[in-house]
């Protein structure tokens, strides 16, 4: 199927081809995000939220391979997971935007592996249209500065910023970013057949009375340990968006709790969900946990690391 709107076009190839990369041709990976904790203020008078998050990127990654063409076409081949309307993919996006600011004419053919689910707090088309304005400021010569696509990626969602950096700590609305120290660690990710969409979620974050008078509740020597050793403080690591991404999806909080009660360990959430993850010392620990895991469940899992 083809669609055609806006100087956009979408596809389903069967495959990406190979890796060699002619002139004007770029490969790149685009990584997951997990948010190790997430702190959530009260609704602002903006609509907004002030938010206090850890965040490190991992090794589910979306391939996107970029190509310069001379029409001023930006068009789109997608295939894996949804990548949605190709008019309001990040990624073309990411492409128009740049194009605009550096009064550029060239164009670009964009081919896309979505590996990461969409709707799981995973920030997959966040982390593609950053790849995008990277990979195309290269390609196309226009020669800014990671500031200057940084205040670009910033116009694209709060989340696309933090794709400039492996880990930071993220607050205000999310755009406002700090170089952050994150010890090395693997993780069992769980990715639920279902999304928890971010608007319904802070929807009922702010219906339930949710944000605590002490929000910002982060303690300073917290850093050190972060650096240290995740694992060892995911007792203390804690998504202000649980509860409300349990009230939205109630079989998000049936399958967090079961498989709680087989792994002994904390069962996490990364953004507004659905996805869940297990942070573990290494890949040995995160097997051994793959076994214990509820047969149920099992397809759901992967294990990743920290980039």
């Amino acid at each position: 199927m083809t669609k055609r709107g806006n100087n956009v076009r979408k596809v389903r190839p069967a495959d990406v081809g190979g890796s060699s990369e002619p002139p004007g041709r770029l490969s790149l990976r685009a990584p997951a995000k997990l948010n190790l904790d997430l702190l959530v203020g009260p609704r602002r008078p903006d609509g907004f939220h002030d938010l206090d998050s850890l965040v490190v990127q991992i090794d589910l990654c979306d391939e996107i391979e970029l190509a310069a063409r001379g029409d001023g076409r930006i068009e789109l081949e997608c295939t894996g997971a949804d990548c949605g309307p190709a008019e309001k993919n990040l990624a073309v996006r990411a492409a128009k935007l740049l194009a605009e600011a550096g009064k550029c004419k060239a164009g670009a053919d964009i081919r896309l592996v979505k590996k990461i689910p969409p709707g799981m707090g995973l920030a997959g088309g966040s982390s593609d249209a950053a790849a995008t304005l990277k990979g195309l400021n290269n390609l196309w010569n226009l020669g800014f500065n990671d500031g200057r696509l940084m205040e670009l990626a910033s116009r694209l969602g709060s989340d696309v910023p933090l794709f400039f950096r492996i880990s930071s700590r993220m607050t205000g609305r999310g755009e406002l970013l700090e170089d952050l120290a994150v010890g090395d660690f693997h993780a069992v990710l769980i990715l639920p057949p279902f999304a928890c969409p971010t608007a319904e979620v802070y929807r009922k974050f702010d219906e339930l009375g949710l944000a605590r008078p002490d929000w910002n509740r982060r303690q300073p020597e917290f850093a050190d340990q972060i650096a240290r050793s995740p694992v060892s403080c995911a007792v203390r690591l804690w998504n202000d968006l649980l509860a409300a991404a349990q009230d939205a999806r109630p079989e998000l909080r049936e399958m967090r709790l079961k498989i709680q009660d087989a792994l002994h360990r904390p069962i996490l959430m990364t953004g507004s969900g659905s996805g869940l993850f297990v942070l573990c010392d290494g890949e040995p620990d995160a097997s051994n946990l793959m076994g214990m895991m509820p047969e149920q469940y099992k397809p759901l899992c992967r294990i990743a690391k920290k980039l």
